[in-house]
């Protein structure tokens, strides 16, 4: 059984783009699967929904959510010249694409994305983000024939990169943070003997509009959800600190809204008194970005209390994500005095 830096590194290093997170499912049913007084089953919408039971019974039902998906690509047209023609899967900068080495497919075939070559461009264009219509992944197939005998239309493709250690070791950098990282905290939290009883659900397809979480929230019909993500720390550079939203080194990031959802205000200040009380870093999100799976499943059936809790992460959709270990951790125990806390509401 891995640790939270081990099944982070090894949760990162599955390909599972949206729609197609079965490796990582398994992978995380593996660390689950017999950890005592937890149910695991997969639904419908290939959701991985752990029922944890307590010494006793909850007043609230709460459901903790992060999501098994990443970003990627997905082949779209293989060319004459055995060029992979694609589109993106979920939201990605194309400022950060061109260059990048590529996994293609479920053999994992290497590749590479190319554009048209500079001195091809015209000067309007030299100054303008290449466009992902105009990118392509070279796989050096000689030809169109070459090509389908490796790849086909509908292989997805994700970012070739390692996950390693940063910093002199006080962060990671790895493709897949998002939410990946969620992932190992809900691991983490299911090992723990919890006083009460909760649910962890492990999603699917939320970077394509939260697609997977209303079947989680329809089906697990919390009381309250506590969403585990990754959010973007705007904390780099030449930024203003305004303009922030979050910052690594600073704790969890706790929501009062996002582009998808209103949080419950009065959850809002239980979670932050929560951090207060416990000696546990913690900062607000300052700013309306973003969105999670709470905006689905705050809808689910006759309404969920939403909360969301962050990790900020520099990078975010990109193959470089970075996360600094101190706010992982720092999370981990924000979450762990929620599920002993919040089941008394």
């Amino acid at each position: 059984m891995g640790t939270l830096l081990e099944n982070l590194e090894t949760f990162c290093k599955i390909p599972g783009t949206s729609g197609d997170e079965a490796a990582v499912r398994e992978a995380i049913y593996q660390e689950i699967k017999d950890l005592p007084g937890c149910t695991v089953r997969t639904d419908n919408a290939g959701n991985l929904i752990a029922e944890k039971v307590g010494k006793e019974p909850p007043k609230s039902k709460v459901l903790f959510c992060a999501h098994m998906d990443e970003i990627g690509f997905i082949v779209t047209y293989i060319d004459e010249q055995g060029f992979l023609h694609f589109g993106c899967v979920g939201g990605i900068d194309s400022r950060v694409v061109i260059g990048k080495r590529v996994l293609v497919g479920k053999d994992r075939i290497p590749g590479l994305i190319g554009a048209k070559a500079l001195h091809l461009l015209t000067k309007e264009q030299r100054g303008e983000p290449a466009e992902i219509k105009d990118l392509f992944i070279d796989i050096g197939a000689d030809g169109k024939k070459a090509a389908e005998a490796l790849v086909r239309p509908g292989d997805r493709a994700v970012w070739d990169t390692d996950f390693r250690l940063t910093g002199g070791g006080n962060a990671v950098c790895s493709r897949a943070i998002d939410d990946r990282a969620g992932c190992a905290l809900l691991v983490e939290l299911l090992k723990d003997d919890a006083p009460y009883g909760f649910t962890a659900a492990f999603t699917t397809r939320e970077e394509v509009d939260g697609n997977g979480a209303p079947a989680a929230g329809f089906s697990v019909e919390p009381d309250i959800s506590v969403v585990v993500e990754a959010t973007s720390a705007g904390d780099g550079a030449n930024t203003a600190e305004a303009d922030y939203v979050c910052a690594q080194g600073k704790g969890p990031v706790v929501s009062f809204i996002d582009k998808g959802t209103v949080y419950d205000p009065a959850l809002y200040e239980t979670v932050t008194a929560l951090a207060c009380q416990n000696g546990i870093p913690f900062q607000p999100k300052e700013g309306i970005a973003g969105a999670n799976d709470s905006r689905p499943i705050h809808k689910s059936r006759a309404g969920v209390r939403p909360a969301a809790v962050s990790l900020p992460a520099r990078y975010i959709h990109s193959p470089v994500t970075t996360l600094r270990i101190e706010d992982f951790e720092n999370t981990l125990r924000l979450l762990t005095i929620l599920s002993r806390e919040l089941p008394k509401l």
